[in-house]
């Protein structure tokens, strides 16, 4: 990572500061360009969007909205969007395809939103399913194979995955298996306007995949420490407020509206969540993060960060096979 700026510096300072960004802007330029057998296995089908995140985890937001982008710059378009828990299973025909939001849940760290995904995906053998880029990762070799046990029954599924390690463990639940990136990457690049930014924010985990800060951050001076959750605030009403709009549309059996319902106001919603964590990093001039997406946010803006590994190597894996060439970006381990 290189912490040169440009304006009055010498002209060989400069010129340095615009190779560093151009290298960088073609390393994220790039990753866009992973996800065509995505697009080759949805063209000309119907399918559903299904386990949009409806929480105020900012990074699942970005995958949610990367997604849509995909979707939208790729002529897709989804006849359902909706969360695993009002997914209704008779908007599903012969010959849809189920596609499962990406993320970091496919495992038992979650096992809640994972056992549904199995539930699912039992239920429709007859159907094409895509899982979006994953991360895998269980608590033991055990609970992996219960797992593999019942989705490798499914004969035409497809695991993307993020990162090698999940990939070499997809295997267990699929032959179909893809090495992506991220959807957050088709946000790229995420404009942002401000005054001068001003000193390091640290984005900190406080859920299970929390690690401890490393030896040589402790004394990194740090003007703003926060997570997602902060982030958002008070506007967290407006994820009440969805969930209460899906209750009342799915007891009223509204089923059209509540197909749409996440694209009229969840994903409006979500971009607002994801301004305000986009003016909080334009603030300062590096964003130290724990977070997955603390690193990608930053690396859509074009921002210098600092990353420190999670609790099972999940930043570790990613940065190193798709983002570590960035001059832009330092991994930091326990």
């Amino acid at each position: 990572m290189n912490g040169i700026q440009a304006g009055s510096l010498p002209q060989q300072d400069f010129t340095e500061d615009k190779t560093i960004m151009q290298k960088h802007q073609e390393i994220m330029l790039g990753l866009k360009q992973h996800h065509t057998a995505i697009t080759a296995l949805l063209k000309g089908r119907r399918f559903h969007y299904i386990d949009i995140p409806v929480h105020d985890n900012i990074g699942d937001l970005l995958i949610m909205l990367g997604t849509v982008r995909f979707f939208k710059d790729n002529g897709l378009s989804p006849a359902t969007v909706s969360n695993t828990y009002y997914f209704d299973h008779q908007w599903v025909r012969p010959g849809d395809v189920l596609v499962f939001h990406g993320g970091g849940n496919f495992g038992d760290i979650y096992g809640s939103i994972h056992d549904l995904r199995e539930k699912l995906i039992a239920a429709f053998p007859d159907n094409r399913i895509v899982l979006m880029p994953q991360t895998l990762f269980f608590s033991s070799v055990e609970a992996r194979a219960r797992s593999a046990a019942t989705i490798s029954r499914h004969p035409d599924l497809h695991l993307f995955v993020r990162d090698t390690v999940s990939e070499k463990l997809a295997y267990e639940f699929t032959d179909k298996v893809y090495l992506v990136p991220d959807m957050a990457h088709h946000l790229y690049p995420i404009r942002h306007s401000g005054g001068a930014a001003q000193g390091n924010v640290r984005i900190q985990r406080v859920d299970p995949e929390k690690p401890k800060t490393p030896e040589s951050l402790r004394s990194l001076p740090i003007r703003t420490t926060t997570d997602w959750v902060d982030v958002i605030g008070d506007e967290r009403r407006l994820m009440t407020l969805f969930a209460k709009l899906e209750w009342r549309f799915d007891r009223y059996g509204w089923d059209r509206a509540l197909t749409k319902l996440a694209l009229w106001f969840w994903v409006p919603v979500s971009r607002r969540f994801m301004g305000k964590a986009v003016k909080l990093f334009a603030d300062h001039e590096t964003i130290v993060t724990d977070r997955l997406h603390g690193h990608i946010l930053s690396c859509l803006m074009d921002k210098k960060n600092i990353v420190i590994d999670n609790s099972y190597g999940k930043n570790s894996t990613y940065m190193n096979q798709w983002t570590a060439a960035s001059p832009l970006t330092t991994l930091v381990k326990e």
